[in-house]
């Protein structure tokens, strides 16, 4: 499931959170353009939107901190809007950019500041894939599992898939031939990317039809 292109309706008032523009340290005391605000919702003890938050205040960002721990309506509305109810779910501006992958993605490439500065991003879905492809590493490979791509692994003469099912219940992930919970899916990558160093196993996304 992707989430870029989703998230057109606004983010429901959230009342007492923060609503700091998001600046990067980087450019304090420069005249700014017109920031998008950074809006994060997710859950108080969840791991990954721990990891979510931290990575945003590494590089710099305020955002609006939304907890949804008990939050039945904001939850759903989120589920309406980007079509499914994994989270964290980060918005920019009005639009929903994703979770902790995507969002790793955007920072490590620059994107995520030209989006905060309020740049247009020129590159369509297609060509987000094909960047992804062209980097085998843990944050690439999560993503492109978690859009529904399929990682063909040969090892000698025999070939697997690995594939993610963000929205089967329950949520699940193939590999080696037998499902996996997705929780698994971080570990799985971690195996897959030591077996291909290794070189005991190679690997090539397979084409879509």
């Amino acid at each position: 499931m992707r989430f870029f292109g989703f998230g057109k309706k606004r983010p429901p008032p959230v009342s007492g959170a923060s609503t700091s523009p998001a600046l990067p340290a980087s450019d304090a005391g420069h005249t700014a353009p017109v920031l998008q605000e950074i809006v994060v919702y997710g859950t108080t003890d969840g791991t990954r939107c721990r990891q979510l938050r931290a990575l945003l205040e590494k590089q710099g960002y305020t955002y609006k901190d939304v907890r949804v721990d008990a939050d039945l309506g904001t939850r759903a509305w989120l589920q309406r809007t980007t079509g499914d109810d994994a989270l964290p779910k980060v918005f920019i501006g009005t639009q929903c950019y994703g979770g902790l992958e995507d969002i790793q993605v955007l920072a490590f490439d620059g994107r995520l500041q030209r989006l905060v500065h309020g740049e247009t991003l020129q590159d369509g879905p297609e060509d987000d894939v094909a960047a992804l492809k062209k980097d085998l590493n843990a944050v690439s490979m999560i993503t492109l599992l978690r859009q529904g791509e399929i990682l063909t692994i040969r090892e000698g003469g025999m070939e697997t898939d690995a594939w993610a099912e963000p929205m089967a219940n329950p949520p699940t992930v193939y590999y080696e031939g037998s499902p996996r919970p997705l929780t698994e899916l971080e570990r799985i990558v971690e195996d897959i990317l030591t077996r291909l160093k290794d070189g005991e196993i190679e690997v090539h996304w397979k084409e879509k039809d």
